[in-house]
């Protein structure tokens, strides 16, 4: 064999010994394409209230307390209307202010004025449709407050007296503990308990069990 042939031999298998490994190593393996992060679009936050001017009393650090609006404000489903103040959380979401139509809260159906707390549930408001908690009625154009779990825990009547547990109750001194039991009671009319006859007007105080307390006054917690 001669020296040329050999030399071009040599070369043409190491062409085809490496070409091979050459071409699978130049070739970028094919990953999984990488995942594609689902962004939820966050929700527009409310436009900052149209304040009538002088009306604005901030927070210690400058934002926006209370205010008169000069124009209706929408938060939510809420329509603020104008004329009307307007109460904020330290951190801008709405506390208090008089609200177009009704809003509604797991069945209760409330109108005229809205109170939420710092998490947006429902603190106070006017009853726009009769709504019971539990054994307890509250009638269109009551007042209600709910505790921060969602418990009745105000009820300031319309009209009076009405019989809440037993007792002839009247006006906006009429409290509930979380378990529902009559906290406090102002009577309407002049009530019986026991051998003692309790003129309208007095105030009566149970325990979480229902059963009258002393001293009771309007700062028995």
């Amino acid at each position: 064999m001669s020296r040329r042939h050999a030399t071009v031999s040599a070369a043409t298998i190491a062409l085809l010994v490496l070409g091979p490994l050459a071409c699978r190593k130049a070739e970028a393996p094919a990953g999984d394409p990488p995942p594609t992060a689902a962004v939820a679009a966050a929700a527009p936050a409310p436009a900052d209230p149209s304040c009538k001017e002088g009306s604005q009393r901030p927070y210690p650090d400058g934002r926006l307390k209370e205010c008169l609006l000069a124009a209706d404000w929408v938060y939510g489903p809420y329509t603020c209307r104008v004329n009307w103040s307007v109460v904020l959380h330290p951190d801008g979401k709405l506390k208090e202010c008089k609200i177009a139509g009704t809003a509604t809260f797991d069945g209760l159906v409330v109108k005229e004025s809205l109170a939420l707390y710092e998490d947006g549930t429902f603190k106070r408001g006017v009853v726009a449709a009769a709504k019971t908690f539990g054994d307890v009625e509250a009638r269109e154009g009551d007042w209600v407050t709910l505790s921060p779990g969602g418990a009745l825990n105000r009820l300031e009547l319309l009209g009076g007296p009405r019989t809440i547990q037993g007792y002839p109750c009247k006006g906006s001194e009429n409290y509930f503990h979380e378990n529902g039991k009559l906290r406090k009671c102002t009577l309407g009319e002049v009530f019986r308990q026991g051998e003692k006859e309790l003129p309208a007007g007095t105030l009566l105080c149970f325990d979480e069990s229902g059963q009258p307390t002393e001293p009771c006054t309007l700062m028995t917690p």
